[in-house]
């Protein structure tokens, strides 16, 4: 089935990042800032660079917008294909809370908004370690917010799962979680990100929660996923697909490396004991 974007977050990336770049004074007809896509990739390191600083003449502003222009309408395109699987068989009938780990400029919120119609809403809760990614990702979802076609969305940004200021009595909201390309960083500890995600869960809600992950089809981008996998399944989440997918875009066709994990409604209440 052939993968599109909605006219509303197709004019959306238009308007705030082809345009930006392409009237930039530095940039040339196929060149974004002045750059062959070569010294882009070596701007934006694949996404792993830290877009806080800056990278020769590019800004960290910069590097953000080419991150977007290069990277973002292909993750957009896997996301809006496994929302769309996922609720294959109806959505939920409360409100969704997502929390979209490693969110870059609000890549999943923008995905789940195309699936989405106006009169629904969900809340976005987006963690990454780049400021300058938040700040652009908050701007995103400001215009998607009040865009008439796309659903009302509350957000919320942070730096890290513990900085989430969460006042709400957990109720049951059905959650769901975004990993994206995240277990390609060389420098994250899946064991701890797995504990702070289950304490958050507690905090959140009782409801049903997804964990949806995807990454390239490389073996060391995914060299982290068996201890995912099992840290996962140790805190009641099951595995229910693990494969190898294509996504058929207008432009090409392009492999993706996703699974997805379920746990049920913490519906037990335990007492003490053993």
């Amino acid at each position: 089935m052939l993968t599109t974007l909605p006219p509303a977050i197709e004019y959306l990336r238009k308007r705030m990042v082809v345009e930006p770049l392409r009237l930039d004074t530095r940039s040339t007809p196929n060149r974004p800032l002045g750059l062959s896509p070569a010294q882009a990739s070596a701007a934006i390191s694949w996404g792993q660079a830290n877009f806080d600083e800056p990278f020769g003449s590019l800004s960290p502003r910069d590097r953000v917008l080419l991150y977007a222009y290069w990277n973002q309408k292909r993750h957009l395109e896997e996301l809006s294909e496994a929302f769309r699987q996922l609720f294959g068989h109806g959505r939920p009938k409360q409100s969704m809370i997502i929390v979209d780990l490693g969110c870059g400029p609000f890549t999943g919120g923008l995905a789940l908004a195309g699936q989405l119609g106006p009169e629904e809403e969900f809340e976005y809760i987006g963690v990454d370690r780049s400021k300058t990614m938040l700040e652009f990702g908050k701007q995103l979802a400001a215009e998607a917010h009040d865009n008439d076609e796309l659903p009302s969305i509350a957000h919320h940004w942070v730096i890290s799962i513990s900085d989430i200021d969460w006042r709400e009595a957990p109720g049951w909201r059905p959650v769901v979680i975004i990993v994206s390309f995240l277990l390609a960083s060389q420098s994250l500890d899946v064991k701890k990100l797995i504990g702070e995600l289950h304490s958050l869960l507690a905090r959140l809600s009782r409801g049903e929660a997804t964990v949806i992950y995807t990454n390239s089809v490389k073996e060391d981008p995914n060299r982290n996923f068996p201890t995912f996998r099992d840290a996962l399944l140790s805190i009641g989440f099951r595995l229910q697909t693990d494969e190898i997918g294509g996504i058929q875009a207008v432009q090409k066709e392009y492999k993706l490396r996703y699974a997805l994990f379920h746990r049920n409604s913490q519906r037990i209440l335990r007492l003490g004991g053993d």
